[in-house]
């Protein structure tokens, strides 16, 4: 038996052994779902009870402890949605059987990973809700250059244990992430103008379908499978495993912003959109903006050098002595380091109303714009960012996987967050009039994991030429819409 598969049955067994299911005494007579369809489906006592018989780790039902906490995702703004059934999954034939469950019983089904979605459309009313949050092995090979994660792997872990060889695979910014939505999305991070997004780092996966079967997606087998999930979201399985390619990366970067007065909002900007046309691959460029808790706003300017630090300081020379800096923090640090220092800002459970837009060309009209609107409110948290994509990521064909962004130029992020739910509505409002105001200065495509509230229209039109594609790979492996509480390519047959 391999190591790995050894910690796989191990903790299979300790999940059995200390957690069992939910005993048929403690299920309702009757349990009420919400069906694929949107009717309501009664399941009997018996049937739930042998489901939960089927699990190796637990079922969970309202009535569970720990159901509130297992349900909550990263964005507050679902923390009101109560699924019928917790079906928690440590391996693929935990999932297998919450598939066949669904399929037999025609539900609707949400899935989580690392539950890390701005949508949140990982958890819904009334559904059955498979939960990968448990499957948490991982395993990295310096001699192959490779590292295989269950989807239930945070950025953290994944990060920690490829650095231990002082390797990565490129994937996000916040530590806290899940793996599997960030890779099925396409993956953009610091990483990614040097190494190329998460999906262009993938060798393959192991996959459940529609149908319950468990499939292997990669060039070589199901590659049409393999294309799909590669910027394509969930629609199309749920994904157990993922093999990525890692690239070698030494712990220390040089990384850090330069700070500026909002007075200089639009020189700062001009030189930003400038300056990262010409950015070397290896350098990671981003513009931000944001809000101390007094109201006060400031202005940065990010960079991380996929290099050694040493030419990175000679490749950032010119530009840390433009404009009137109020502050320069640039200087080396680990990279585990970087990939936490965006935590802070991104706790679970605040209240999230953000979205993304990708842009091709730049209008200096934009930033007054933003600026325009930029206003202070109490009890909301501003936060906006902008990165280059290019390098690496244009390396990869528009039709060579599913996501549609290459050629893309930058990633605008824009939105706020707060605590207090008597501010939803005035906050969201707020988004909305905010992203209507910029419409015309961005393109009418976003990246499919800042999903905010959009339609599937929307979504359609993001994907572009791709999308036909999809749909047609989406009538085969999933012609029913088993798979749609997401950003969802919708089948035709």
């Amino acid at each position: 038996m391999k190591r790995r598969d050894f910690i796989k049955t191990t903790a299979g067994a300790l999940a059995t052994a200390y957690i069992p299911f939910s005993g048929a005494a403690n299920i309702p007579a009757e349990v009420s779902c919400m069906s694929r369809t949107g009717n309501i489906v009664t399941l009997k006592r018996s049937e739930v009870a042998d489901f939960a018989k089927s699990l190796q780790r637990k079922l969970l039902l309202k009535s569970t402890p720990h159901y509130h906490q297992e349900r909550t995702l990263w964005n507050g703004l679902s923390d009101d949605k109560l699924p019928a059934l917790i079906a928690q999954c440590i391996d693929s034939d935990d999932v297998i059987n919450a598939v066949n469950f669904a399929r037999s019983h025609d539900l609707l089904v949400t899935v989580r990973g690392g539950g890390h979605g701005i949508s949140g459309k990982a958890v819904e009313n009334d559904t059955l809700l498979i939960d990968l949050s448990k499957m948490s092995n991982l395993s990295a090979d310096p001699t192959t250059m490779t590292a295989v994660g269950e989807p239930g792997v945070l950025l953290r872990e994944l990060d920690r244990g490829t650095q231990a060889h002082g390797m990565v695979v490129p994937a996000g910014v916040v530590s806290h992430t899940g793996i599997s939505g960030l890779t099925l999305g396409g993956g953009i991070g610091i990483n990614m103008r040097k190494m190329g997004l998460t999906i262009d780092n993938l060798l393959s996966v192991q996959i459940v379908t529609a149908d319950g079967k468990l499939r292997t997606a990669s060039d070589t087998e199901n590659t049409d499978l393999f294309w799909a999930v590669r910027g394509g979201g969930g629609n199309f399985g749920i994904v157990t495993s993922y093999t990525y390619r890692m690239h070698k990366l030494d712990p220390q970067i040089l990384s850090g912003v330069v700070v500026y007065a909002m007075d200089d909002a639009k020189d700062m900007y001009n030189r930003y959109f400038d300056y990262s046309l010409e950015a070397p691959r290896e350098l990671n460029m981003s513009a931000a903006m944001s809000m101390s808790p007094t109201g006060t706003p400031f202005l940065m300017a990010g960079f991380q050098y996929m290099g050694s630090p040493k030419e990175g300081e000679k490749v950032l020379k010119s530009y840390r002595t433009l404009g009137n800096p109020v502050a320069d923090l640039i200087k080396p640090k680990s990279f585990l380091r970087q990939q936490t220092l965006l935590d802070a800002g991104n706790p679970h459970g605040t209240n999230y109303y953000i979205r993304g837009r990708t842009m091709d060309e730049y209008d200096s009209d934009l930033i007054d714009v933003m600026m325009d609107r930029w206003n202070h409110s109490p009890g909301r948290h501003n936060t906006m960012r902008l990165i280059r994509f290019g390098g690496a990521v244009d390396d990869v064909a528009p039709d060579a996987t599913a996501w549609p962004h290459r050629g893309a130029k930058w990633d605008l992020e824009l939105g706020g967050s707060w605590v207090d739910p008597a501010l939803t509505a005035k906050n969201i409002k707020w988004g909305k009039d905010y992203w209507d105001a910029l419409a015309p200065y961005v393109s009418n495509r976003f990246y499919i994991n800042e999903m905010m509230d959009e339609t599937q229209e929307e979504v359609a039109v993001s994907y572009g030429h791709n999308y036909p594609r999809l749909v047609q790979i989406k009538n085969k492996y999933d012609p029913k819409n088993f798979f749609q509480s997401n950003g969802n390519i919708k089948p035709t047959v």
